[in-house]
């Protein structure tokens, strides 16, 4: 994958969002020709991706446009687990020098160290983390929100496994897989994959493996080529420019995972982001926002998602988005859209127009 700076914006507002090598939307691109299918350049189009991405290595995209453009992808292709398939059947090392530190590297714990610190060289939009005292790695997204995201995430999560069972030649079995999204169809494939259940609409992304399993040697160590790969990437680190995020989307992603679990107020939020109400108030205020603002456009555009998940029940949907009585979400949705939610799922299930693209009396507020 090319690590290098050169970055491609195919509009004005997105010189400063995240950006991402492209791998994962030249591989999407790349089974959608395979399918015999000739519109790959009219799903770029769509998605906001350089119409040359294919013969030009070099280019990187928006991790936006990238997680557009996968759901472009999923849906020509029927495969609502296009993520997940991507991540297991393709050749990953695809995704160039960031494969080659974490394969040299002497154990999984190391590799895991690599990919933590180098990760955003190949992807702005996703941090990784370990949490301490534990084997278990969190995806933060960074500058991107979270609830447009769900191929890409599967992707990373997948991939994490699969790295784990190639470098090591062991077919471990994570504790605990968890997704902050809900998913729509049937996960049962991807499970027997993992070999345990999945957790959809935790608190976090994350997958966790013993701890002892951080210690497994490396079928491919190579302490030279990786003291070489060490000091490429710490070239490049050196040679970026650290990218400013909105927070904006720092307090969206912050407050997605609390809505279910009923823990969602300015102050767990502002203490989420290491700072005080008052300064996160203020912070917001600089940028013409409030919190209260952020909060129901953000329900808005997560009920317009789940809506189309025939699996969640209205009641379910008003539960996710942290409402303690359906009444109060019907209310909100209704103020929202001027639909109720069970004329948009009616709406839905009859073929009409997706509630993505029905108007929102929020709009204007973007």
């Amino acid at each position: 994958m090319p690590a290098g700076p050169t970055s491609h914006a195919t509009r004005k507002d997105t010189v400063q969002l995240p950006s991402a090598a492209g791998v994962l939307t030249r591989l999407a691109a790349e089974r959608i020709i395979q399918a015999g299918r000739n519109d790959v350049v009219s799903l770029f189009r769509k998605a906001g991706i350089p119409e040359g991405l294919l013969n030009e290595p070099e280019t990187r995209v928006t991790v936006r446009s990238q997680i557009e453009f996968l759901q472009l992808a999923a849906e020509a292709l029927g495969d609502g687990l296009l993520g997940f398939h991507l991540a297991r059947d393709s050749d990953l090392r695809e995704a160039g020098p960031i494969f080659h530190v974490m394969a040299s590297s002497e154990t999984l714990g190391d590799a895991f160290e690599r990919a933590f610190r180098y990760g955003p060289i190949v992807n702005e939009g996703i941090q990784l983390h370990r949490r301490p005292n534990s084997f278990s790695i969190e995806f933060e997204h960074v500058g991107i929100r979270r609830l447009l995201d769900r191929h890409q995430i599967e992707f990373w999560v997948t991939a994490s496994l699969r790295l784990s069972r190639l470098f090591t030649g062991r077919e471990l079995i994570p504790l605990y897989v968890g997704f902050l999204h809900q998913h729509e169809g049937d996960v049962s494939e991807m499970e027997r994959y993992f070999g345990c259940a999945l957790d959809f609409g935790a608190q976090k992304d994350s997958i966790s493996f013993d701890i002892q399993d951080s210690r497994l040697p490396l079928l491919s160590a190579d302490p030279y080529l990786n003291k070489f790969l060490v000091e490429y990437f710490e070239d490049a680190i050196s040679g970026r420019q650290a990218t400013r995020h909105s927070l904006r989307t720092r307090v969206e992603n912050a407050i997605t995972p609390r809505l279910p679990q009923g823990t969602m107020s300015i102050n767990n939020v502002a203490n989420d982001l290491g700072m005080s109400v008052r300064t996160l108030s203020r912070r917001l205020a600089d940028e013409g926002l409030t919190f209260s603002t952020i909060l129901e456009e953000l329900r808005s555009s997560l009920a317009t998602r789940y809506l189309q998940n025939s699996k969640l029940s209205i009641s379910q949907i008003a539960w996710l988005l942290g409402y303690s009585e359906v009444s109060s979400f019907a209310h909100a949705f209704q103020r929202w859209t001027g639909n109720s939610p069970t004329s948009v799922r009616k709406q839905i299930v009859e073929g009409a127009p997706s509630q993505r693209s029905l108007p929102s009396k929020l709009d204007a507020n973007h």
